[in-house]
């Protein structure tokens, strides 16, 4: 989604001097338009994003909404973004299935191991300061030994029943393509030839105009942040090297992101403005028990009654 974003401020310049009118917007945007200074590379991935079916697809679907439902372009834009993210939950919902399976498992080895472990030696179990189960002995090689079981243990059980993790971060990433088409179809939208008529409200007169304040940009940006972490959530006890490289390049890249969404036209912003929100709903939901036991998702130390207020709550 971010490559998308980025992608599309290379045909969109800065057009804080252009009038207020949709027609002279969408002149400047075709006139400032300069994709030959692109690398080649990158003009071909442009051009292909532009004209490809998955993209005509949903700016089909988007026009369509438009017509049918009479909605303004930029409530139009708005309702895609969350038509399409429900569309999309499936996937997300499916992986977060696997992901729960994988828990229970890995958490019913550990714990069949460690008890067998515990009766036959008459070792104490208790709980590490990441709250997770152990036994307590200073017997260091009885503990290697007991967790190169539990491992081999859990690595056999989980290829058995397919939860590979490399499998569910695939499924939760699908989704990724479809969203980064999803911005060239609202890009192609506004730079139509027959120029939508796109009228703002409150401090934005004109959505085919940059947000004068910025405060559509910084709000996605902000979103964005709670976004990730939110889904830090789900895994409160990963503090890996990895994790936290992931965590900054995530962080870097919401901030270039939201410094060239200062640069395109407002409707842009308001769009990933809904995919945000529309995001946000979703980890709440996949957090809510009532929901989780509608799609058969089992439970996990995670979930919470209420979702969207304990939303920074981190639990164990």
């Amino acid at each position: 989604m971010l490559l998308g974003r980025t992608l599309n401020s290379c045909l969109f310049r800065k057009l804080k001097s252009a009038p207020n009118s949709f027609v002279c917007a969408n002149n400047v945007f075709e006139g400032k338009r300069n994709s030959s200074t692109l690398p080649p590379f990158l003009n071909g991935l442009i051009q292909y994003s532009s004209s490809c079916n998955i993209t005509t697809s949903i700016q089909h679907c988007m026009e369509g909404l438009h017509t049918m439902t009479g909605l303004g372009w930029g409530t139009t834009f708005v309702a895609s973004a969350f038509l399409l993210r429900a569309i999309l939950s499936p996937t997300h919902v499916y992986g977060e299935k696997l992901f729960a399976n994988n828990v229970h498992l890995t958490n019913h080895i550990r714990i069949k191991h460690l008890q067998d472990i515990s009766e036959r030696f008459k070792i104490e179990l208790g709980f590490n300061k990441v709250n997770k189960l152990e036994l307590m002995t200073d017997n260091k090689k009885l503990i290697a030994v007991t967790e190169q079981h539990i491992k081999e243990s859990t690595e056999e059980a989980i290829c058995g029943n397919k939860l590979f993790p490399l499998r569910i971060s695939f499924l939760k990433l699908s989704t990724i393509p479809i969203w980064f088409f999803s911005s060239f179809a609202v890009r192609n939208i506004v730079t139509g030839s027959f120029t939508p008529a796109i009228p703002g409200c409150l401090w934005i007169d004109n959505l085919m105009l940059p947000d004068p304040y910025f405060v559509l940009p910084i709000t996605v940006g902000l979103l964005g942040f709670i976004n990730m972490y939110s889904q830090k959530l789900v895994f409160p006890n990963q503090d890996s090297k990895v994790t936290k490289v992931n965590d900054f390049c995530l962080a870097f890249a919401t901030i270039v992101a939201v410094k060239i969404m200062m640069d395109l036209p407002a409707c842009i912003s308001l769009y990933w403005l809904s995919v945000s929100i529309s995001g946000i709903i979703e980890v709440a939901l996949i957090r809510s028990p009532m929901f989780k036991s509608l799609v058969g998702i089992k439970k996990l130390p995670t979930d919470s009654k209420y979702p969207l207020v304990n939303l920074f709550m981190r639990r164990s």
